[in-house]
């Protein structure tokens, strides 16, 4: 089983919001894994348990629920079948309707090409996977205050010198 963390510890302590601040009601979780969802829906259901999460397991029922659905924030993660995450950030980007849908790409991989790429691809955050459950919890905590009304505000901020780096 795995669980979700960072790989830095996050101070949780709530923060005030910001006026450029999207509030988050309704996510889609593109996640093909059973266990990483559970532990998605019981971080999320800790954090915030009015937050409506729609979950599919693969890229194509994920582009599927978008031509009818378009949420707050879409979590996506890189290795699915059928149409993997960075095949369905292209489409999405591509897409007038989606092309600004606020993306958060996360994946066990610590390899800085692959969070690169899923930068380069579209994604607005990258978010790697680890062990540790309260952190992970933690870290969802942040991303929720993040400013999803300027996402391309938030990509830039893990952009150092022409090199994108994951969320911590």
């Amino acid at each position: 089983m795995t669980i979700f963390a960072l790989s830095h510890p996050l101070n949780p302590t709530p923060l005030p919001m910001a006026t450029n601040q999207l509030p988050v009601h309704n996510i889609i979780l593109a996640e093909d894994d059973e266990d990483d969802k559970y532990i998605f829906a019981d971080a999320l259901r800790e954090i915030n348990p009015g937050i409506k999460v729609e979950y599919v397991s693969d890229g194509n029922q994920l582009m599927a629920l978008l031509e009818n659905f378009l949420p707050d924030l879409l979590f996506l993660d890189l290795d699915m079948p059928h149409k993997n995450g960075l095949q369905c950030l292209v489409e999405i980007r591509g897409n007038e309707k989606l092309e600004h849908l606020p993306t958060v790409v996360f994946s066990s991989t610590t390899r800085p090409a692959n969070i690169q790429t899923a930068y380069e691809m579209g994604a607005h955050l990258f978010l790697i996977k680890s062990s540790n459950f309260n952190d992970y919890k933690a870290a969802l905590q942040s991303i929720m205050r993040l400013p999803w009304k300027t996402p391309e505000v938030i990509r830039k901020q893990y952009c150092i010198n022409g090199r994108y780096t994951a969320f911590s």
